[in-house]
């Protein structure tokens, strides 16, 4: 009796914590969409997933721009690689490594904020490893 009250109480904390798991699961799976669709370049595709304050600062010409900018310094993106996920409250932070042709390494900074169970892109950062500085003469 002890053994299937012990099997009903294990069985019920793995149901309960799959449960809980697979509504993160859905709203990060949701952000890399997000992400992925703004690294291929297709404004329409992404501007309906951008908060109100991203696409007054972020328009069409301004993501033309910055894509034909990141296609001249970085060239072809060979790897995209989801390395850091972090959630705050109100916030969820995804940290991408990214190759290129041109540059070795960068990472780019994904900002959602949460609008009930659909994450909206909010911010949005590149960041370069800093140049070496030369040897001090002696």
């Amino acid at each position: 009796m002890k053994k299937l009250v012990m099997l009903v109480v294990m069985l019920l904390t793995l149901a309960f914590s799959a449960v809980c798991s697979a509504a993160s699961g859905k709203i990060l799976d949701a952000e890399e969409a997000i992400a992925a669709k703004f690294m291929e370049g297709n404004y329409k595709a992404v501007s309906a997933m951008l908060t109100a304050d991203m696409q007054k600062n972020f328009t069409q010409e301004a993501y033309t721009n910055f894509h034909s900018q990141l296609n001249s310094e970085f060239g072809q993106l060979t790897t995209k690689k989801l390395r850091i996920i972090e959630k705050f409250d109100d916030a969820d932070v995804l940290t991408y490594q990214i190759i290129g042709e041109k540059v070795p390494a960068a990472r780019f900074v994904f900002i959602f904020v949460l609008n009930g169970e659909k994450p909206l892109l909010n911010d949005f950062r590149v960041m370069l490893p800093k140049p070496k500085e030369a040897a001090p003469a002696k």
